[in-house]
């Protein structure tokens, strides 16, 4: 009796153990074929908390970087047209330098001149990134800037200090306007398509759009065509266009002339300051990133430690406890067979 009893217990704790034993088996065979620890969250045990932060701040970390390469093709597309921009007015203050009121193809030369210039800072304030306007603020679908060459021409109304007072640059919501015979019928124009008449105002187009980065840090990094330096550069072209129409003085061309330089010069420099401006947001947008990065990596690192197995170390331990199930296995049929024998 005694023997049937301890064969049977025998037989029963072989089966737990090759039960526990199959079990541990099954996650090690998981493991082998994804290359995770476990299954289940619920198996890491004190880690399980460890390993939900750790992804949780990966994706958001990836979702803040994701955000800045958006942004950097917006910035750096800013950085090369406000080059080819501060080009522009060096070409044409350089174009205007030697330019003679006495010479006979003056008119021809500077008309000429003027509208190639008008058209490279129309096609460079226009462009598109995607299907988006990057210089219309958040009119996005429109084209901030109109043909520059049907704009109309200063007359000798305008020089002096009458067009000084008239023609201010703007800097707030309302949208860049000139005024065009200002002695006379005083015509208020625009070179941005918004304008619709005096004082014209336009939130939209002035609006700066902000990026999320990183945790409770954003950054303006927009730059809209109603900017002070754009101003200046088609007032320099429109003024220098100007001196070349019929119907002035010598002084008068001279004095248009004078204006087209003064004017070319200062949007010059103000382009390498909004140039500068933007290069500021380009190096913060990029410090940024590289702080997500190494945290990505380090954290990326930290997970993997914590959840990705050891081939090597999987195969020994599966080997091992195949062993052991096959010496269980053994041991219930010697058992069960002595069992047999006791009861018969």
């Amino acid at each position: 009796m005694v023997s049937r009893v301890s064969a049977t217990g025998t037989l029963s704790q072989n089966l737990f153990l090759i039960n526990s034993g199959q079990s541990k088996l099954n996650k090690l065979n998981y493991s082998l074929g994804t290359g995770n620890k476990f299954e289940e969250l619920k198996f890491y045990g004190k880690d399980s908390t460890r390993i939900v932060d750790l992804r949780k701040d990966i994706e958001a970390r990836n979702a803040y970087t994701n955000s800045i390469d958006i942004t950097e093709s917006t910035t750096d597309s800013y950085d090369t047209i406000l080059e080819r921009l501060v080009e522009v007015a060096t070409d044409a203050l350089n174009a205007a330098e030697p330019l003679s009121t006495n010479d006979v193809d003056f008119p021809n030369t500077t008309t000429v001149l003027a509208n190639n210039f008008m058209l490279e800072v129309e096609a460079n304030l226009n462009i598109k990134l995607g299907d988006r306007f990057i210089f219309a603020g958040t009119n996005f679908s429109d084209a901030p800037v109109r043909d520059l060459r049907t704009l109309s021409l200063y007359n000798n109304t305008d020089l002096g200090s009458a067009p000084a007072a008239a023609n201010v640059i703007e800097t707030a919501d309302t949208l860049p306007e000139h005024v065009v015979d200002a002695g006379g019928a005083a015509t208020t124009e625009s070179y941005h398509t918004g304008f619709t008449a005096a004082g014209t105002v336009d939130s939209n187009a002035y609006e700066q759009m902000k990026v999320t980065i990183a945790d409770a840090q954003s950054i303006s990094y927009n730059i809209t065509a109603n900017e002070p330096a754009f101003q200046n550069l088609i007032e320099g072209l429109l003024r220098l266009k100007s001196a070349a129409q019929d119907g002035l003085t010598e002084p008068e061309r001279e004095e248009f002339l004078g204006e087209a330089r003064n004017t070319l010069d200062n949007a010059r420099i103000e382009l390498r300051q909004l140039q500068a401006r933007n290069g500021t947001v380009i190096n913060e947008l990029s410090r940024t990133k590289e702080v997500h990065t190494n945290f990505i990596n380090i954290a990326q690192s930290a997970l993997t430690d914590l959840t990705v197995a050891n081939d090597a170390e999987v195969a020994t331990r599966i080997s091992a406890l195949r062993t052991q199930l096959e010496a269980s296995y053994s041991t219930i049929a010697r058992t069960s067979q002595l069992s047999l024998v006791n009861y018969l």
